[in-house]
């Protein structure tokens, strides 16, 4: 399906990020008939909505521009959009008229401004649609950010400008294999460990040029962040060499390595970690499923899993995250009750709840058409929003609580990805990143550095492709 998106301002963009919640798999351009031509003028004191059909119009919706106080013309203008195409098309839309990475953004903005709990939910459910549940826990998540974005300064007795905490996180774009929903920067191909050497190499290199800055600026690594990929698919001898140089430049309160897939973890690489400072790990079963795990790629077991888990524990890892998803093919309820039991053994100290993201590069769009993959049905909307309640109402009953949140371009039934804690063991970096209340340096292929001053934010991207990266930034190595 095709669609054209007309708009006579500048908020076409967004107009068309509200258009996707109606037609999740649609092109938008004009490179093709569209089977929809959807239009937003504004225009005397008003904002109009038009939604066309072959030659026919549809249905025509207007709002005042003078709306609540508390929305600007553009979130009026996307209003707008979604109420002509919630009454002409109709879909489940969990969120409402709320768009975008992080729907708590507006919500923080408003506890800022003054008002309440009450006056919140009612601006969420009343003006902005938002469902009763998803407005409650945004609510319990804003709370929890602006705690702990207290805390991030708190705790380094620092203030915005020189001398302020920064977060670092490091890319390791290598994985054992590919899953199926996954269209991250990974480099899952044949690499050899010469080949990693020469990656890593370069990320020194850029390391010793965070060094650099701090040694200018003042300012101070207060979390350090080393995601992918899968970081413990390194050597031991690599992995060393990368934690040897981070504790050269800084010495973080929190230390997060991402150690995502059970298959690549040893006694070794955890004691190297240990032995570096790394106090936070993340290892992700996804499912406790066997026949889910082969189906979405992954080469581990659960029992993999949890020989992994033990191993953290037994070298002394007291911070461990574990990453489950909702809505994988061929899963039901049934399947995220047994997870989540799993999970109640271990008592990890942290779980985030994933809602499956089909991804444009992934393998599983490749089967989107059908909706299958090797034979699994892709769960219904009803299906992954019970899934997502047995997972809160488990970490709830086991005293971890929500406290941060965000969402991503084709997500399933168009919910979210939440982070559960227990009580003072939430990650630093994720909020800091995600709520945007700290500057964060991304060093590695494909890292984004965001840089906060006030109400101003700038991004630095480096090239995806780890090849490039080493050739373009770090041509001698």
């Amino acid at each position: 399906m095709t669609i054209q998106v007309h708009a006579n301002h500048r908020y076409i963009d967004e107009i068309q990020s509200v258009a996707q919640i109606f037609f999740p798999h649609a092109r938008f351009g004009n490179d093709r008939p569209p089977e929809y031509i959807i239009s937003s003028i504004i225009e005397n004191g008003k904002v109009y909505g038009e939604i066309v059909a072959g030659n026919k119009t549809k249905a025509v919706f207007d709002l005042d521009l003078e709306g609540p106080g508390f929305l600007n013309e553009k979130r009026l203008a996307m209003l707008a959009m979604y109420h002509l195409l919630q009454d002409t098309i109709g879909a489940y839309a969990p969120w409402g008229a709320l768009t975008g990475v992080r729907p708590t953004k507006m919500v923080r903005e408003w506890m800022a401004n003054g008002q309440s709990d009450d006056e919140i939910i009612s601006n969420l459910q009343s003006t902005l649609c938002v469902h009763e549940d998803r407005a409650k826990l945004a609510i319990t998540v804003a709370h929890a950010e602006n705690r702990l974005a207290d805390r991030i300064n708190t705790t380094n007795s620092h203030t915005s400008g020189a001398g302020a905490p920064l977060g670092l996180y490091i890319s390791i774009p290598f994985c054992p294999s590919r899953c199926v929903y996954c269209s991250f920067n990974t480099a899952n191909k044949p690499w050899n460990e010469e080949a990693q050497a020469r990656y890593i190499k370069a990320v020194m290199a850029e390391c010793q040029e965070v060094s650099n800055s701090l040694r200018e600026t003042g300012n101070q690594i207060s979390s350090v962040y080393i995601g992918g990929g899968t970081p413990t698919a390194l050597t031991d001898y690599l992995l060393e060499s990368l934690l040897g140089v981070i504790h050269e430049i800084a010495t973080p309160t929190e230390y997060t390595v991402e150690a995502g897939r059970p298959d690549t973890i040893t006694h070794s690489n955890l004691q190297i970690m240990r032995k570096h400072g790394v106090n936070r790990i993340s290892i992700n079963p996804q499912t406790m499923n066997d026949n889910t795990l082969a189906t979405i790629g992954r080469n581990h077991t659960t029992n993999d899993f949890l020989h992994a888990f033990n191993m953290a524990r037994e070298e002394g890892f007291t911070s461990i995250n574990t990453d489950v998803i909702a809505g994988l093919p061929g899963e039901g309820p049934q399947d995220m009750h047994r997870t989540m039991e799993a999970l109640t053994v271990l008592a990890p100290e942290n779980i985030t709840i994933h809602t499956l993201a089909i991804k444009r590069a992934s393998r599983l769009n490749e089967h989107r058409a059908e909706s299958t993959l090797a034979g699994y049905t892709l769960p219904d909307t009803k299906s992954i929003e019970d899934q997502l309640k047995i997972a809160h109402d488990c970490c709830v009953e086991q005293g971890l609580s929500p406290y941060y949140l965000y969402r991503q371009k084709n997500m399933a039934a168009l919910f979210e990805n939440t982070g559960y804690s227990l009580p003072n063991h939430e990650c630093l970096y994720n909020v800091g990143m995600m709520s945007e209340v700290q500057t964060v340096l991304g060093v590695g292929a494909g890292a984004v550095s965001k840089y906060i001053e006030g109400n101003r934010i700038t991004r630095k991207f480096n090239v995806k492709n780890p090849e490039i990266y080493i050739e373009r930034l770090h041509p001698h190595i």
